[in-house]
């Protein structure tokens, strides 16, 4: 089994220096440092978040896959994920896309699912008319929303896609376990309401080789060898335990399907992502501190999100026997290409020592709310010099005969990437 090398950070180099309060309070809110370790919810309470309520059990036993859902209910569509999910519901389904979104009423929260996929260009006029967003909370008993319209919603949902969680690696276990952990048991009990719905459990691949002390210490398939995560992990820990909860409604007979992506890039026709991902972010402090550290050999390996949300789509009419799909990119890019591609756009981005780069982050971090948020997540967002290996023999049997595959790592993939970030203003236009 290859060994992984020293993780190499693309601009923080895993030095460790301090985080500037200001990105703190805008990471994590106004309160103290989070602590990044498990610690700060005891064992026993992890422990006791990983049991499913005994009431949460199906009516009755139902089929896995819904081959022509009428209504799917879909969460975190107003989400980078989530509005590819929309995109493709829309386009490989007739289905009524019942969007739960955070806002003041329904008109805002249609609002926000449409401003959404006009941001990441996905927008057309005809997914207004297929989209129903009701304004609520998973954190909410029942989502927040009306007893009868709960009720109506738990009588003519086909299938559920849970994709809505609270994403931030800097926030520790405490404060993302209302949105991640009993937002997801509130999935759960939904599903069983009334007719039985399947639900499809988004994830990441990070929890199949989380090491967390609990009732249930299951990896539902091969983890990914040679590296560990961090306890530590706020978020991973969180999305652990909303997996431990979907596998015990699986074992009361609720139809559940696991997806576990790997790290998500842009669309693969427009590059089109989100700015918050730690990988772009430490690209952008490259390009702004005109410096990259050597490379050391490292790679990278994205999974655009058009193929994440089609594999899913795919998966739920589709069916499957597999309790858990990888949905990961088997082909790699050297990082040195990234910079070469940068390069090539007009920015003046020279090998620089770490140690310097350190150094003029930890001082521009200051006025730049960006960098600060690299200097923070720069720690957890690490580049290895070897290739991991995942099994996702699951996805690929079930998508065999779609012609869904996953798009290759290649020099324009990453062009796309750096021209989107460039005509959104996220990177400064070159020269």
């Amino acid at each position: 089994m290859p060994q992984p090398t020293r993780p190499v950070s693309a601009i923080t180099g895993r030095i460790g220096f301090a985080a500037h309060p200001r990105s703190i309070t805008e990471l994590a809110g106004p309160n103290e440092i989070p602590r990044l370790d498990a610690r700060d919810r005891p064992e026993a309470e992890i422990g006791a978040d990983a049991e499913l309520d005994s009431t949460i059990v199906p009516e009755a036993q139902i089929p896995s896959s819904v081959a022509d859902p009428r209504a799917v209910f879909v969460t975190g569509a107003a989400g980078f994920l989530g509005a590819h999910l929309v995109w493709q519901l829309a386009t490989q389904t007739d289905a009524e896309i019942r969007c739960l979104v955070r806002a003041a009423d329904a008109p805002a929260a249609h609002t926000r699912v449409m401003d959404t996929m006009q941001r990441y260009r996905l927008w057309h006029p005809d997914i207004a008319a297929r989209v129903v967003a009701f304004a609520g909370d998973l954190t909410e008993p029942e989502f927040g929303l009306a007893a009868a319209e709960y009720r109506t919603q738990c009588a003519e949902v086909d299938v559920v896609i849970h994709n809505g969680a609270r994403v931030n690696h800097a926030e520790p276990y405490a404060r993302l376990r209302a949105a991640n952990v009993t937002g997801t048991e509130s999935i759960l009990r939904f599903a069983c309401t009334g007719p039985s719905k399947p639900v499809h459990f988004v994830s990441t691949t990070s929890v199949g080789s989380a090491t967390v002390a609990g009732p249930r210490l299951t990896v539902h398939e091969a983890s990914r060898p040679g590296l560990e995560v961090l306890a530590g992990n706020g978020y991973v820990l969180s999305k652990w335990v909303g997996e431990e909860l979907v596998a015990q409604a699986a074992d009361r007979g609720l139809p559940t399907v696991i997806h576990r992506p790997d790290r998500i890039c842009g669309s693969s026709r427009t590059g089109a992502t989100s700015p918050d991902d730690a990988v772009w972010l430490l690209i952008r402090a490259a390009v702004l501190l005109g410096g990259a550290p050597p490379s050391s050999g490292a790679e990278l390996s994205l999974v655009p999100a058009d193929y994440v949300a089609a594999a899913i789509v795919r998966i739920m009419t589709a069916g499957t026997e597999a309790a858990v799909h990888h949905l990961v990119n088997r082909t790699y890019l050297p990082l040195d290409t990234v910079w070469e591609r940068l390069r090539g756009k007009g920015f003046d981005v020279d090998v620089t020592s770490v140690t310097e780069l350190a150094a003029r982050l930890a001082v521009d971090a200051g006025t730049d709310r960006d960098l600060a948020r690299a200097l923070i997540l720069g720690e957890r967002a690490t580049f290895t010099g070897y290739r991991p290996t995942w099994d996702d023999a699951n996805t690929r049997h079930a998508l065999s005969g779609s012609g869904i595959v996953c798009p290759p790592m290649t020099a324009e993939l990453i062009d796309r990437h750096i021209d989107y970030f460039i005509d959104t203003g996220f990177l400064p236009r070159p020269a």
